[in-house]
């Protein structure tokens, strides 16, 4: 199965087999993991895939929705568009492991740095400062936060329960149309703009709108309500993969970046793709 596929037939699953994944197959998903791209090279983020998952069970608690055998928890640092880098990296893990016939699932994130120091690898602050040189305390402090690496987002995989079917197999999703998510669409690139309909977001608030003008399409995030701030950030990088994926599979050279666009009312601009 190839990655264009799987947005198709990944589902997210939530309830797992206790049965761990083999040795062989783990070292498969970190190996996957050790490999992730995203957009702002200037970060540093990390998939760290916890293979005894009763670790994250307990640190989450009662937050812990998911029980898996097994989570991958993600690490950055603080920058330009970390959350929605950390969405980019993370769903092409997410579609590969889909691949090799794993279930997963996006969790929100409520673990501290410190929580996790004794099962992952993290560097210090002198390492991640890379010896930088401030002028004051205030500075200090700004930039120890903006370079200490934390954990921002979650995600289950393992086997399925039994009684739960591991790909999707009804293909009315429950997503906006493709003429409600993008406006003035030129119909021959609706089939780049599908796959990103189908991207997954927390607690299905799909926050992407894009709007075509010629060979550009500009990414907006619809505002929503502020305890869906961060996780809508991670849910746009989602999408910006499927799109991306998308393009890759119909042979259609991307270019992204930053411009000056249109303010748009209840809406924050993202990153626009220019096709060549």
């Amino acid at each position: 199965m190839e990655l264009y596929d799987a947005i198709f037939y990944r589902k997210s699953i939530r309830k797992y087999s206790n049965k761990r994944v083999k040795d062989s197959l783990l070292e498969e998903v970190k190996n996957v993991c050790s490999q992730i791209t995203y957009l702002n090279k200037e970060l540093n983020i990390k998939a760290h895939v916890i293979d005894r998952g009763h670790l994250v069970r307990i640190l989450m608690g009662k937050n812990c929705k998911v029980k898996a055998p097994h989570y991958i928890i993600v690490t950055s640092n603080k920058g330009n568009d970390y959350l929605q880098n950390i969405g980019y990296a993370m769903e092409e893990v997410v579609l590969k492991l889909t691949t090799l016939g794993l279930a997963t699932c996006w969790l929100e994130c409520n673990i501290k740095r410190e929580d996790i120091l004794e099962f992952v690898e993290l560097p210090d602050l002198n390492e991640e400062q890379n010896d930088t040189i401030v002028e004051s305390e205030e500075k200090e402090e700004e930039l120890e936060k903006e370079n200490l690496e934390q954990p921002y987002s979650i995600i289950a995989f393992g086997y399925p329960e039994e009684n739960e079917g591991l790909f999707r197999t009804n293909k009315n999703v429950d997503r906006k149309r493709v003429n409600h998510i993008c406006k003035k669409l030129d119909k021959n690139l609706e089939k780049i703009i599908e796959p990103l309909r189908w991207a997954p977001s927390m607690k299905n608030s799909q926050p992407w709108i894009l709007y075509n003008n010629l060979n550009m399409i500009h990414l907006y995030e619809e505002k929503q309500k502020k305890n869906l701030k961060d996780t809508n950030k991670i849910s746009m990088g989602i999408a910006l993969k499927h799109f991306d994926i998308a393009c890759n599979k119909f042979g259609l050279e991307v270019e992204y970046s930053k411009i000056d666009v249109k303010k748009r009312l209840a809406k924050e601009y993202y990153i626009t793709a220019t096709l060549k």
